[in-house]
């Protein structure tokens, strides 16, 4: 396998086994065609679904970021989503996802989740997306923002109307969602070749 993300016109792969798998593995999705898988990350006012709002849903099909806010767009987010069989998180099993849900409730379900956090930690990886960022040498421009000041930006945001602040969120979250890409290449790569950990 090539490890890159197929750009013709195959089918994507939604048989039900594929549903029925522990963890789908992320050479699975390569095979599906751009337009299908969606890259997704959010950002919220604090870690409690019950206690939080959520504040930013951003995506990200082939090279094209839509960024949902609450205020503005967000509630268009779900029906957006629905539109994709594929989605692409890291760690939205635990986090994206149920907090998607609990604003969301009738939020549709993909045909298939790939959860980058559980692929790596499979492969014998353990941190966060920032960890794995550095670990694999993906750069970005918001080097050093962190959950932390997504939430002070939003707060900002909401307190003083400052556009920059919330230019500045979104820009993080562009390259949440964005380097979740190359991370599902190195993944399917590390998969597809049985490659020693390390």
């Amino acid at each position: 396998m090539s490890g890159r993300i197929a750009s013709g016109e195959p089918s994507v792969r939604l048989d039900p086994w594929c549903r029925s798998l522990p963890e789908p593995l992320a050479r699975e999705v390569l095979r599906a065609p751009e337009r299908h898988i969606l890259f997704l990350d959010i950002e919220t006012e604090g870690l409690s679904k019950e206690r939080n709002g959520l504040t930013v849903l951003g995506t990200m099909v082939g090279r094209c970021y839509r960024a949902f806010v609450a205020g503005h767009n967000l509630e268009k987010g779900p029906a957006y989503l629905g539109r994709f069989p594929v989605w692409v998180t890291f760690g939205g099993s635990t986090f994206d996802l149920p907090f998607l849900r609990a604003h969301f409730p009738h939020l549709p379900a993909p045909a298939l989740h790939i959860d980058l956090c559980r692929v790596f930690r499979h492969l014998g990886y353990r941190g966060g997306l920032k960890k794995l960022e550095i670990r694999f040498g993906l750069s970005r421009k918001t080097q050093g923002l962190t959950g932390y000041h997504a939430v002070r930006l939003w707060q900002r945001w909401q307190r003083e109307r400052d556009r920059r602040a919330l230019r500045l969120l979104l820009h993080y979250n562009r390259e949440d969602v964005a380097n979740l890409r190359p991370l599902l290449e190195i993944a399917a790569a590390k998969l597809g070749r049985e490659a020693p950990l390390g």
